[in-house]
């Protein structure tokens, strides 16, 4: 019958392979994430240029019937002019009339500097489609790096996890969370002892935990200097 220690050292050796996997990938997966990010943000740039320009080439394409429509308004209110019955009405068709001219005004300063706009605005967009073009080579380039040597590990790695899930549902609770706890601190949260020493740290460990160590299975020893899960030489 297998004791906690014994399941510790298998949950041990396991992370060092899960680690030593994830050493191989390197920051390649933390590249892709931070590759998509940027991906992201210069999409949202081209999006937004983009939106900008169709704002204007749509205002462009409309303006002449918002001129001519404004024209007739024009027209109907000086023709109703010379059919007011007092001041007020006539003031009142004035500040419409007044109104109406400054609508068009504007219109007409807008179109006169949408050219220039909308140069500027392709120019921009150009610059922009060209760094997410880019960036969107990049995050390809670095995505098949991450995929051919992920493939190469796939198998391993779920079989791995496989294991790993089956001996932590035999290890204590408790055993559990301080061996996570340890990790924390050191990858390697449970190391052999080797010639009377914690492989860890390589500090020696005193002749009495030894004994203990070797005759009390069922107990979990740690060592007195990097706090580290000592496994006795055998398991």
């Amino acid at each position: 019958m297998q004791v906690q220690i014994q399941f510790i050292a298998q949950l041990a050796e396991i992370d060092e392979q899960m680690d030593e996997i994830h050493q191989e990938l390197g920051d390649l997966p933390g590249e892709v994430k931070e590759a998509e990010k940027k991906l992201r943000q210069k999409n949202s740039l081209v999006e937004e240029t983009q939106g900008l320009l169709d704002e204007l080439l749509d205002f462009r394409s409309k303006a002449g019937v918002m001129l001519q429509e404004l024209k007739d308004r024009e027209t109907r209110y000086a023709q109703q002019q010379f059919q007011v019955r007092n001041n007020r009405e006539f003031d009142a068709i004035t500040n419409e009339i007044e109104n109406i001219r400054k609508e068009r005004e504007a219109i007409n300063e807008k179109l006169r500097t949408s050219t220039v706009k909308e140069d500027n605005l392709r120019l921009i967009l150009s610059q922009q489609q060209k760094e997410y073009d880019e960036t969107r080579e990049i995050l390809t380039e670095k995505e098949a790096q991450l995929t051919e040597l992920s493939g190469s590990h796939s198998d391993e790695v779920r079989g791995l996890i496989h294991r790993r899930a089956e001996i932590v549902g035999t290890v204590r609770p408790n055993l559990l969370e301080d061996y996570e706890r340890i990790r924390t601190f050191h990858t390697d949260a449970a190391v052999k002892v080797r010639r009377n020493c914690c492989s860890g740290c390589f500090s020696a460990v005193p002749p009495q935990r030894l004994v203990e160590m070797r005759t009390k299975l069922d107990q979990i020893f740690t060592c007195e200097h990097c706090g580290r899960i000592l496994i006795p030489e055998g398991i």
